[in-house]
């Protein structure tokens, strides 16, 4: 039987900040900011001198700041 191999496209684990940036809706200035001044939050790797965000940690990110608005007439 002869040898062959596959090759398959990796899955892409993690996406420059300007990708990031489209991914989640925001400006890559935006996410410039919060890397110095940590206004929202949002987790990222320092490859070396490249700044990478992980899709796990933008889809978390993103749940965890999902609202869901009151029905009119609904309380607390």
């Amino acid at each position: 039987m002869p040898y062959t191999t596959q090759l398959q496209q990796p899955e892409t684990l993690a996406v420059s900040p300007c990708q990031a940036a489209k991914v989640i809706g925001l400006q890559s200035p935006t996410l410039e900011k919060d890397r110095r001044v940590g206004h929202l939050g949002i987790p990222f790797v320092k490859a070396g001198r490249r700044v990478i965000y992980r899709f796990a940690d933008l889809k978390d990110w993103l749940e965890e700041h999902k609202q869901t608005p009151l029905k009119q007439g609904a309380t607390k």
